[in-house]
């Protein structure tokens, strides 16, 4: 049911307020002064901030003189001539000393003039930002919090990883060493079964090596020379023999239009396309791999391609992945179980594309196949 006419008009006369109530009852300081700063009008909120009588306030006292000594300095040097000079200032940082703390504000300030444009006062509003500033601590200290952590794990990491390397490589050269004497049928196997069980130990602390470097920023991008071409079907040929283990095929296609002399840092590119490549060999059980490079846009100084890497195996199930590019993460864990693996390849290639200014996408149906592809801007090497 509508109320009559009669109701609404008396409930607006309670719900209205003059401007001087507005200005009164409003929850920031509002102060009116003179061109010298000298105070004529104050709402409660300055007194109540300040503790100091209304009276007081208006016996004379000038609004710089409010602030703390570092305050008054400021704005004899800047606020007073920026106020001159454009006619008004916003969000300057001050602090008003009040009777029992220091109350930091922002300051917003309008000078009025006459028709002759002679200065005739200032409005100005005052902003409590206390517990604005009291997040502003919180969240920097947090920051420095989470960078002693990350600073922290980076550094575990590397002295952990590096003991375990060294012994790990003695085995794995020992084996390799162990592998050329007479060795009876069973002995052999044994001796394959330790050679890659170190192997793959060793992958894994080249991974968490390689993680701690990236999350304490030690990593670097290199800026050299290479040839583009080379590079990607070198590492197809290395990993071409554990896709035709698999009984896989691995295609790779490089348009003719690629530059082939490209200036970057071969390395670390050379280790995303393995990571790549590798994780498709590994989660296809049939079909193929495929690579492709192309050319999206060029210039005479620098060429902008496409890497594509493409498999016919598991694919990945939508609600894994917004988790598939977090560290020690591998989809779910009948996955991990089956595939083994430390889910740190995918992070890596991540963070290696950020220091680029690239990122890498992925697009997949569950039991179809996936494809990751990325996009990388190089400039031309001389010739």
């Amino acid at each position: 049911m509508k109320p009559d006419g009669s109701a609404l008009d008396r409930a607006r006369e309670l719900l209205e307020e003059t401007s001087d109530q507005l200005h009164e009852e409003a929850p920031c300081g509002y102060v009116s002064t003179l061109p010298d700063g000298t105070i004529v009008r104050v709402n409660r909120w300055v007194t109540r901030v300040l503790a100091r009588p209304r009276e007081e306030l208006l016996g004379g006292v000038r609004l710089q003189e409010l602030l703390t000594i570092g305050g008054r300095i400021y704005w004899e040097t800047h606020v007073a001539p920026l106020l001159r000079m454009q006619g008004h200032v916003e969000e300057i940082a001050l602090e008003l000393e009040g009777a029992e703390r220091r109350v930091p504000v922002l300051l917003n300030a309008v000078l009025l003039r006459d028709e002759a444009g002679e200065p005739l006062g200032m409005r100005s509003s005052l902003l409590d930002v206390t517990e604005r500033r009291r997040y502003e601590r919180e969240l920097l200290a947090a920051r420095d919090e989470a960078e002693e952590a990350a600073r922290i794990k980076g550094t575990l990491f590397s002295m952990v990883s590096h003991d375990i390397r060294s012994p790990l490589s003695a085995l794995v050269s020992a084996g390799e060493l162990l592998e050329e004497t007479e060795l009876s049928p069973e002995q052999e196997r044994y001796v394959r079964v330790v050679q890659r069980s170190a192997n793959s130990i060793l992958e894994l602390v080249d991974e968490v090596l390689s993680l701690g470097k990236l999350e304490a920023g030690h990593t670097r991008l290199e800026r050299k020379p290479f040839e583009l071409c080379s590079l990607v079907e070198g590492l197809a040929e290395e990993l071409r023999i554990r896709a035709e283990d698999k009984g896989l095929k691995l295609d790779v296609e490089i348009a003719e239009d690629v530059p082939s002399r490209l200036m970057g840092d071969p390395i670390k590119l050379g280790r995303v396309l393995t990571n790549l490549i590798g994780n498709a060999i590994k989660f296809t059980e049939q079909g193929s791999v495929r690579v492709s490079v192309s050319r999206v846009q060029a210039t005479e100084e620098s060429a902008t391609l496409l890497f594509v890497i493409r498999d016919t195996g598991i694919g990945i199930a939508e609600d894994e992945l917004d988790h598939i590019f977090d560290d020690f993460t591998q989809g779910s864990e009948q996955i991990c179980a089956r595939y083994g693996g430390s889910g740190l390849g995918l992070g890596i290639c991540k963070k290696l594309l950020g220091l680029h200014g690239s990122h890498l996408k992925v697009t997949t149906r569950p039991d179809r196949g996936s494809t990751f592809s990325f996009e990388l801007t190089l400039d031309r090497a001389p010739a």
